[in-house]
């Protein structure tokens, strides 16, 4: 009973550190430095880096139609990488590093399943990774003033408490399990349209030809990696 605790533990801590901590926390770094459009394409291109590692980790094997999907994904990469300057290097970067973070987490909770309900092993997740951020804003000096908080700001703080984290998140490992790693990473390609869509109409973010190429390729590539046929 203590070794299945301590198994549970170690399961959501490194997938709160992965999915939490890492994916959320490298995707607010991107944001820093480049758009919300940007950071939203470069991060859920994580099925695509998924594919690779569930070929060798999940033995779902590539095949030719899969390698075309990557270079196709690549490809629309490349297209929204050439619209940055230099300056938002950084950001690109920090944004790729969360993708990953989100790709190898998606593999450890494949391959490691919890014996609890997905809805307990989100909670628990969100938690240590919670505390694993906070640990390293500590770190990095840095300070959050809850009391400063007006009300759109507590509408926004809620917000990303329930429907965009534990809802987002419950509903994503709940789909895990009764999918296949990879089918169930295809629907991610939907989140860059909407975030871009929402970006362009709240934030007023440009949309520009190579970003709309970009994007497209992308969704075509992740359409051709959850075809079945």
């Amino acid at each position: 009973m203590k070794g299945s605790v301590a198994k549970g533990l170690l399961l959501t801590a490194v997938v709160g550190a992965l999915q939490t901590t890492g994916t959320m926390g490298f995707l607010n770094l991107a944001l820093e430095s480049v758009t919300s459009s940007m950071s939203s394409i470069i991060l859920f291109t994580n099925p695509l880096w998924l594919a690779i590692l569930a070929h060798y980790l999940l033995h779902d094997k590539l095949n030719k139609r899969k390698i075309i999907s990557l270079v196709i994904g690549v490809a629309g990469v490349i297209v929204c990488l050439g619209l940055e300057s230099v300056k938002g290097g950084t950001g690109l970067f920090y944004a790729f590093l969360g993708s990953i973070c989100w790709a190898v987490c998606t593999v450890v909770s494949k391959r490691f399943v919890f014996d609890k309900d997905s809805w307990v092993f989100t909670g628990w997740q969100l938690f240590l990774g919670a505390l694993f951020m906070l640990i390293i804003a500590w770190i990095r000096h840095e300070k959050y003033d809850i009391g400063d908080l007006q009300t759109w700001g507590w509408v926004w703080f809620i917000w990303l408490i329930l429907p965009a984290s534990v809802g987002s998140f419950g509903l994503w490992f709940s789909a895990l399990r009764q999918g296949g790693a990879t089918l169930a990473s295809g629907f991610l390609f939907l989140v860059p349209l909407f975030s871009t869509i929402f970006s362009i109409f709240t934030l007023h973010d440009g949309l520009s030809i190579q970003l709309i190429i970009g994007g497209c390729l992308i969704v075509l590539s992740l359409f051709l990696l959850n075809r079945e046929y």
